[in-house]
């Protein structure tokens, strides 16, 4: 044969993946819904195409050349890199913009969220997006996520804020330690235990600004640990202590070995709210009443009095 200098498609290329799998042209056709005489037609192009013969007679059927034999395995693999590839895609046009993007920071294991997880039948799916705290309202203004949920001592501007509900700062610290007789506690108190912090970046109107620095007075030794189960477990193990938002410890507390102790001084307010842009839509603004559903229910359950202190 001459080589005609033409490519073979994708048809030929399954005719050739299955001709391999299945050992008869016949079979292949069916894998295919061709007939006989139409996969026939096809491996004729092929080989044209191909410029060699690609199979040859075997008995009452063909088997393929050495030629055919490196061709039909790297159409075999070609096409099981398109399946891949065609289900990848698939799993990432998932992304529709029916979806809810629900952006938490370090506070991400408020399990009261779960309550507005699953919505109404017809509704949007809600998602739940991961970010650094720093990052959460970027990622509104950005159209990253179309909602985040955190505390604030101050609430954002230039955005829409539903107010879920008030709070304040408190001390998680070991159970039966010192401190844990310290009612309430002073930063004094503090200053030569591990403080656990969930970033080295000191925020406005949380702990550093109004409770440290208000008493002129910082722990000596500050480690970061940016998950706050784990930094909820280490304080229960004696490993540390911390100072987070009431409702986050009182809600997520994941054993008794932690106690909830007051702040000496001025209380340090913050205002849970579920934040979007001014233009969201009616799906958009239907999950925040949702959520704030949620978060009142868990208020009204009890939460604080389930695991308190």
């Amino acid at each position: 044969m001459h080589p005609v200098h033409m490519s073979l498609d994708r048809t030929h290329l399954q005719l050739l993946a299955a001709l391999r799998e299945f050992g008869r042209l016949g079979d292949a056709a069916r894998s295919l819904h061709l007939s006989p005489s139409a996969a026939s037609h096809r491996l004729a192009e092929a080989e044209k195409r191909a410029g060699t013969r690609l199979t040859e007679p075997h008995g009452r059927g063909i088997r393929f050349t050495r030629a055919g034999e490196h061709l039909a395995a790297s159409a075999a693999e070609l096409e099981r890199t398109i399946e891949r590839a065609m289900l990848t895609t698939r799993w990432i046009g998932t992304d529709e913009p029916t979806r809810i993007r629900v952006g938490l920071g370090f506070f991400d294991t408020a399990g009261w969220l779960l309550d507005s997880f699953t919505p109404p039948p017809g509704e949007p799916r809600i998602e739940l997006i991961r970010l650094g705290d720093h990052n959460l309202l970027d990622a509104v203004r950005a159209d990253e996520v179309d909602i985040v949920v955190a505390p604030w001592p101050k609430l954002p501007t230039g955005l829409h804020n539903v107010a879920l509900g008030a709070d304040q700062l408190v001390a998680a610290v070991p159970a039966g330690s010192h401190l844990d007789t310290a009612m309430p506690i002073e930063a004094s108190d503090l200053y030569e235990a591990t403080f656990l912090a969930s970033d080295y970046r000191a925020s406005r109107g949380f702990e550093f600004h109004e409770f440290f620095l208000a008493a002129d007075i910082v722990p000596a030794t500050v480690v970061q640990v940016q998950s706050l189960e784990m930094m909820l477990r280490l304080v229960g193990n004696g490993d540390g202590v911390t100072i987070q938002p009431s409702r986050v410890l009182r809600w997520n507390r994941p054993h008794q070995s932690v106690s909830i102790v007051p702040l000496a001084g001025r209380s340090i307010s913050l205002e849970w709210s579920a934040t979007h842009r001014r233009d969201a839509s009616e799906e958009v603004v239907a999950a925040v009443d949702r959520i704030a559903q949620a978060f009142a229910a868990e208020a009204e359950r009890g939460g604080e009095k389930r695991v308190g202190a």
